[in-house]
């Protein structure tokens, strides 16, 4: 039986959207199977230059169907949130729909197949908003249809952009190969992000990277000792167990 944890561990700044500080809301999103589960944010707040620990993650989450989906999205905000259009949180349900459905299944899929390889990967191109979609993989697919489809309820006063974003979807099966492919309990990643124009004025394009990883625990001996040492109880079996997210 297998559990698996989604955490956004941080982020690296190479250089800032605007002319000094980015003020950062993080926005981190995960569906498992047909299960959206609370999307979660984290105010970096005023940032510049360098790395930045996050630490969002959804924890003990139970996946046994190999053709089942684990899909997460995340994206980086710089600006006030209150004067967006289109709340963050409709944006991750609407990409998590989208990544899920998009999800390919039956091949293997390694993340060494995207440039720069394992641990770095390059997400380059643009829709106007994201300069990250380029690639053939299915995630970048899903998020260039919802973010072509969402633009136009987008407002981007100041210097305010999006800095960073994804939806990475994958079956149970897929993910067992990347994070065997790393040692089999942690596949990590760190994705990079070249940003978008902003606003006469403001600094030059951003430059972002952001680290996650997917954890899997194999459950050795009894469940119910594993799932009290994590602090999970489950009277009524265990589907109360894909609905449960924490923030580290």
């Amino acid at each position: 039986m297998d559990f698996y944890t989604v955490k956004l561990e941080s982020f690296h700044i190479d250089n800032t959207r605007s002319r000094h500080n980015d003020t950062d809301t993080v926005t981190l999103g995960v569906q498992l199977g047909g299960t959206k589960l609370p999307v979660l944010t984290f105010n970096a707040g005023d940032v510049n230059n360098g790395d930045h620990g996050v630490g969002l993650h959804f924890s003990t989450m139970l996946l046994s169907n190999q053709d089942r989906a684990l899909a997460f999205t995340y994206f980086i905000y710089n600006g006030a949130t209150n004067e967006l259009s289109t709340n963050l949180n409709t944006l991750a349900t609407s990409l998590l729909t989208e990544g899920v459905q998009s999800t390919v299944k039956g091949p293997s899929f390694s993340f060494a197949n995207l440039s720069g390889g394992i641990t770095t990967v390059s997400a380059t191109g643009s829709v106007g908003l994201l300069s990250l979609l380029a690639n053939t993989s299915a995630w970048y697919a899903a998020l260039s249809k919802v973010m072509v489809e969402t633009a136009i309820n987008f407002i981007f006063p100041n210097c305010d952009g999006f800095v960073a974003g994804d939806v990475v979807s994958l079956t149970k099966q897929q993910w067992d190969e990347n994070v065997d492919s790393q040692g089999g309990s942690v596949f990590r990643a760190t994705m990079a992000y070249p940003g978008t124009d902003s606003q006469a004025g403001c600094g030059s394009n951003s430059a972002y990277k952001v680290t996650w990883s997917v954890t899997r625990e194999r459950v050795s001996g009894s469940l119910r000792a594993f799932l009290k040492s994590r602090g999970r109880f489950a009277p009524q079996g265990l589907k109360m167990l894909s609905t449960t997210a924490v923030t580290a």
